[in-house]
């Protein structure tokens, strides 16, 4: 997998994506690429979203496969007329739970990426979170910024966050202590504390 990613980016480039990756998972992991079939590369869990999108899809169909199965199978008219209103209502119903189910889905790998390397588990965030009133963009990307959605969460909760790393001080330190005494510098440029030892000596002073 890291072979493939080197041959598409370069070692630099790889080099530069491992380190921005690094630490940013579940409690402090690395965040896992997966190669696309297009040779892109995406986090593991936008992938595993799309997984479960596929599975719901899936569950949907084989739903409305027994939703219209029955349906003229008595071959009375007034029969059939009910069984195909039935069905049809069936089939309301799964298409509004599947594309709810896909919207919750896509809400929370969204999320999940977003809180990547913010919490220790993104899902004791999601729980916290009213999923309802949170919108995603047409790339799937969250409407509202991540740090809006979760700042009542952290206020009250702070132990469910990572720690956020002090900046580095820039400011110089200051070394404090006696200040020495100043050296005056007489005319001639002789140190006036080297011509007061110079008169004690010769008893001029």
């Amino acid at each position: 997998m890291l072979e493939k990613i080197k041959e598409l980016l370069g070692e630099e480039l790889t080099t530069q994506v491992e380190a921005a990756l690094k630490g940013k998972g579940k409690d402090g992991k690395d965040i896992d690429l997966v190669i696309g079939n297009d040779g892109s590369y995406v986090p593991a869990e936008k992938v595993e979203a799309e997984r479960q999108a596929r599975t719901s899809a899936e569950a949907a169909l084989k739903d409305a496969a027994a939703a219209l199965k029955d349906v003229g199978g008595s071959g009375d008219p007034a029969k059939i007329a009910d069984d195909v209103k039935t069905a049809q209502t069936q089939l309301t119903e799964l298409e509004n739970g599947y594309k709810q189910e896909l919207a919750s889905i896509k809400r929370t790998s969204a999320i999940k990426l977003s809180l990547a390397g913010k919490v220790h588990d993104p899902e004791d965030i999601i729980k916290l979170l009213d999923m309802g009133k949170i919108e995603l963009d047409d790339a799937g990307n969250l409407k509202a910024p991540i740090d809006d959605l979760i700042k009542p969460i952290k206020e009250s909760k702070p132990y469910l966050f990572v720690e956020d790393k002090p900046a580095e001080s820039t400011t110089a330190t200051t070394v404090t202590g006696v200040k020495p005494a100043e050296t005056r510098t007489s005319a001639s440029g002789t140190a006036d504390s080297d011509m007061d030892q110079w008169r004690t000596e010769l008893g001029l002073k």
